[in-house]
Formats: C-alpha cells, sequence, structure tokens
C-alpha cells in the first residue's frame, strides 16, 4: 500500500476510537464538575472592648488637638533670624575643634536666605546642590518662613572660607555665619 493512503487509515481508526470514547460521556451527562467543598468554621466573636479603647483613643486625641496640648506638645522652638555673623566664643581657636559648656561641638553653618514660599528657598537648595555645596532647608511654622543653609563645618576657618567663595559664585553680600546646632 501506498504511505499516503496508509496514513489516512490510521487517522480515521484515531477519530473513529476518540469518538467511540467521548460521545457515552457527553450523551451520559453524569459526568459533571463537581465543585471542591469545604467547610469553614464560623467566623470568631471578636471583643467590643477594642472598638471602645480605639473610639475613646481618637476621642482623647481629638479633645487634645482641640484645647491645643498636642500642638504644644509638638511645637518646634523658635530660632532667632540671623543678622550678622555669630560671633567666634572666647578661646576657641579657629583651627580647632572645641566643646562648649554642654559638652556638645561646636559647628558652623551658613544662613543664604529666608523664604515664606517653600518652593522658592527648595529651588535655591538645589540650585546650592547642583554647584556642589552641602544645602539644606529648615522651617520655623511660628514665623512662616523656610530657611536655606549651606554647611555645617566644625572649624571656624572653613565656614569663614565657604562663606567667602559663596558670596563670590552667587554674588550675595548677605550671607552669615551661624553656630550650627543639630535638631534633635
Amino acid at each position: 500500500m501506498e504511505q499516503h493512503l496508509k496514513k489516512r487509515i490510521l487517522g480515521a481508526f484515531v477519530t473513529v476510537v476518540a469518538i467511540a470514547i467521548a460521545l457515552p460521556i457527553v450523551l451520559d451527562g453524569s459526568r459533571r464538575q463537581a465543585g471542591l467543598q469545604t467547610v469553614l468554621p464560623p467566623m470568631p466573636a471578636t471583643a467590643d472592648s477594642g472598638y471602645v479603647e480605639d473610639e475613646r483613643r481618637v476621642r482623647i486625641e481629638l479633645e487634645q488637638l482641640a484645647s491645643g496640648e498636642a500642638e504644644a506638645q509638638i511645637a518646634v522652638p523658635d530660632s532667632r533670624v540671623v543678622i550678622q555673623d555669630d560671633p567666634q566664643p572666647p578661646g576657641v581657636r579657629v583651627d580647632r575643634t572645641s566643646l562648649d559648656q554642654e559638652g556638645v561641638p561646636y559647628a558652623w553653618t551658613l544662613q543664604l536666605g529666608a523664604f515664606s514660599d517653600l518652593d522658592n528657598a527648595n529651588g535655591l537648595r538645589d540650585k546650592l546642590r547642583s554647584k556642589g555645596y552641602k544645602a539644606y532647608t529648615q522651617t520655623f511654622p511660628a514665623d512662616n518662613l523656610t530657611r536655606v543653609y549651606v554647611g555645617p563645618e566644625v572649624q571656624r576657618s572653613e565656614i569663614e572660607a565657604l562663606q567667602k567663595k559663596l558670596v563670590k559664585d552667587l554674588g550675595q553680600k548677605d550671607i552669615h555665619i551661624k553656630r550650627y546646632r543639630a535638631e534633635s
């Protein structure tokens, strides 16, 4: 027999067998998909005391906000506006780091401006950072001002040199040296 004829006969045989097996299953109807049945336990009852405690806590927090207690707790202390450079403390050498009476090292920073618009302050900060300066901002809600600083440096001589460089780079003369105190 020819090869082509053998393939046709084999294909017809496989088709007839497949129909003979599948047709009774389809016509019978007893083969339905059985869903998986699971038995879930009922949801446990929760104590109402948790909700009551949360409501009390929220109520207390709202009362604190209304009375001003919460605002007093998170109020940022006022910072003075720098009009002129902070003087060098007596006994502190320019080329050395020293500690104050509280044991905190002296560090110095430069104030370049105070802005009522946060976008302007961030714009100056970003401009300074793009030029390679360590610039940062600090917001004072009491004054509604955001101040822009460069620094800090632990040696006064370094901050004075940085002040001269910034005056030359920016053409701004009102850059003041201020004692840096880390926020806690």
